[in-house]
């Protein structure tokens, strides 16, 4: 439910104003529905929700041909929102691929500096998994206390968090080689909000 949010809260934001149809249509050209399970229903239960904790507030209706459909902007509490979930989802180590996936799509929404911090605190959790996991590795068989066909998940973890750090620093230096537009780059970096114009 948080990449949900996260993914929700993004969508509006980055569009300044969005109804749901925009938002779902949004995110499955992303491709959310397979790497963070995102259905419609989903889609038009945190816009609801969100709505009624006012991190978001419905707007006039956008002309949309002939249906008219319920938009929505973001509110300050979305803004704070979206940043809390965001840092959660980028420092993340633990097994909500979702979460983590949301996260990196929209990380651009962020200065370069926070993101790779934020990276960084990723990193440092995965290490120690690696170290637990190693050293569990490293047990005599005979005092494994677990069945023998159990010993076979701990490889899988300790792979899988290998393969955590491997792609977590291989991200962290194209961050520091400048890879990526960022909030501090660029005000139109992905994930950002439209560029207000005045009126008048």
């Amino acid at each position: 439910m948080s990449a949900t949010r996260l993914l929700v809260l993004g969508v509006v934001r980055m569009s300044g104003r969005a109804h749901g149809y925009r938002v779902g249509r949004e995110l499955m050209d992303w491709g959310a529905s397979d790497w963070a399970n995102v259905k419609w229903g989903s889609i038009y239960h945190t816009l609801r929700k969100l709505t009624a904790e006012g991190r978001l507030r419905e707007v006039a209706a956008e002309d949309d041909g002939p249906v008219e459909r319920t938009s929505y902007e973001i509110t300050e509490e979305g803004v704070t929102e979206l940043h809390r979930l965001l840092r959660k989802a980028l420092a993340h180590a633990g097994d909500d691929h979702a979460l983590l996936c949301a996260g990196v799509t929209l990380m651009t929404s962020l200065p370069r500096a926070r993101v790779i911090e934020l990276f960084e605190e990723r990193l440092a959790v995965l290490e120690e998994y690696a170290a637990e996991a190693l050293e569990t590795s490293r047990r005599d068989p005979a005092e494994w206390d677990k069945p023998a066909h159990v010993r076979s998940l701990f490889q899988l973890q300790r792979l899988t968090v290998a393969a955590g750090i491997e792609w977590t620093r291989g991200l962290i230096r194209e961050l520091r080689e400048g890879r990526y537009t960022m909030a501090d780059d660029d005000p139109r970096a992905f994930g950002l909000p439209p560029e207000r114009v005045p009126r008048g």
